[in-house]
């Protein structure tokens, strides 16, 4: 389309306002990208954290599971308690539950177990699994719990009979 006056004659178009328009229209461009860059490469830092934590709980050995296993045991635990270490037959995990739940599960735990009174040791048996647990103990940090499970396994009359606690009760009844 071309423009022109009432005379009919063609105008010239006036060469500093198109400039003008055209520098302006490239400013908004260039500031919508760079937005568009800023907000593509949060959402893509977002995804890679978030992917690595999933990957690190789903390859935990109880985070999404409601038991701890091993060759020889297998201990029932709340879901969404994280897996620590395993030494000395003492199972070590970390949760964000509240220490009163934690409490409360395993003593729901405890009442299907049978409990010994050897002496001085006292431990809940697990007759399925053939599993002693001597005790759990919850240590209450500011939001996250530490979790101790103390167990050791073989038959209940020799553990019992063995009057020690843990590896060296387990040692003894080989």
């Amino acid at each position: 389309m071309v423009n022109k006056d009432n005379k009919g004659t063609i105008k010239k178009p006036k060469v500093k306002k198109v400039r003008r328009k055209v520098k302006q229209a490239f400013k908004e461009t260039e500031e919508r990208y760079r937005e568009h860059k800023i907000k593509y490469t949060l959402e893509v830092i977002t995804v890679v954290i978030f992917s690595i934590i999933m990957l690190l709980l789903l390859s935990n050995k109880t985070f999404f599971r409601e038991e701890y296993r091993t060759d020889k045991i297998t201990i029932r635990v709340p879901m969404m308690m994280y897996y620590v270490s395993d030494k000395d037959n003492e199972v070590v995990l970390k949760t964000l539950r509240k220490s009163a739940y934690v409490k409360d599960y395993f003593e729901k735990q405890f009442e299907g177990m049978t409990r010994y009174n050897c002496g001085d040791v006292g431990f809940y048996y697990d007759e399925l699994n053939s599993t002693a647990i001597y005790g759990v103990k919850v240590d209450k940090n500011f939001a996250i719990k530490t979790v101790k499970i103390e167990y050791a396994y073989g038959d209940a009359n020799c553990l019992c009979m063995s009057k020690k606690i843990g590896i060296e009760a387990e040692k003894s009844c080989q």
